[in-house]
């Protein structure tokens, strides 16, 4: 794994986290992505990343408590965990999941996604935009075709994932990753860096 390359980790039944995963660019940066059967694998891969110098990680499509909590054990405070969370029960299980990563200024969504298409007839959709507005049009093309949950990286505003909220309306459960208090120092940090690096 590339030294400090951010962690992404999709929950997803049947998964093989050494054959089920990616490196994927994002336009201003690239992240790995993993695709783990359930917490306890989730662990194991997190565990692996922080050991290769990440710094930060996030957990989409239906992490629970009990399994995000073995990603945060087994990080140990080395780094940022966060965990996409829905105001309302998110759709069990997720078969149709796309992950919207906003900020990314170079970020063409065209170029910037990635579909990958799961063996129990799942998908899930990555795709990096720059902003606000693209967000919110991408939202509703993801909604337009399908889409059951739309989760929204964990360094966009809060703002930002309600106007895309509010775009797809009650078609589409659509979360905001969160920073439990176990890494909000980590990701603080993680933060301050990022801004410094793309200054």
């Amino acid at each position: 794994m590339t030294e400090n390359i951010d962690l992404f980790l999709f929950l997803e039944p049947g998964s093989d986290p050494g054959i089920d995963r990616v490196t994927q660019d994002l336009g201003d940066a690239e992240a790995l992505l993993v695709w783990v059967p359930d917490g306890a694998a989730a662990a194991e891969v997190a565990a692996e990343a922080v050991a290769d110098g990440a710094r930060l990680m996030e957990l989409y499509r239906g992490f629970d408590l009990a399994s995000a909590a073995q990603v945060i054990e087994a990080v140990d405070g080395r780094a940022a965990v966060g965990i996409a969370g829905y105001g309302a029960p998110a759709p069990r299980p997720i078969r149709d999941s796309a992950t919207v990563f906003v900020g990314h200024p170079s970020a063409d969504p065209a170029k910037h996604r990635l579909v990958r298409e799961h063996a129990n007839g799942g998908r899930t959709t990555v795709v990096s935009v720059p902003d606000s507005p693209t967000a919110v049009r991408i939202a509703r093309e993801l909604a337009d075709a399908g889409t059951e949950a739309i989760e929204i990286c964990g360094g966009t505003s809060l703002t930002i994932a309600r106007d895309v909220a509010a775009a797809v309306g009650d078609r589409v459960p659509v979360s905001l990753v969160a920073w439990p208090v176990d890494s909000i120092e980590r990701a603080a940090a993680y933060k301050a860096e990022f801004e410094t690096e793309n200054a």
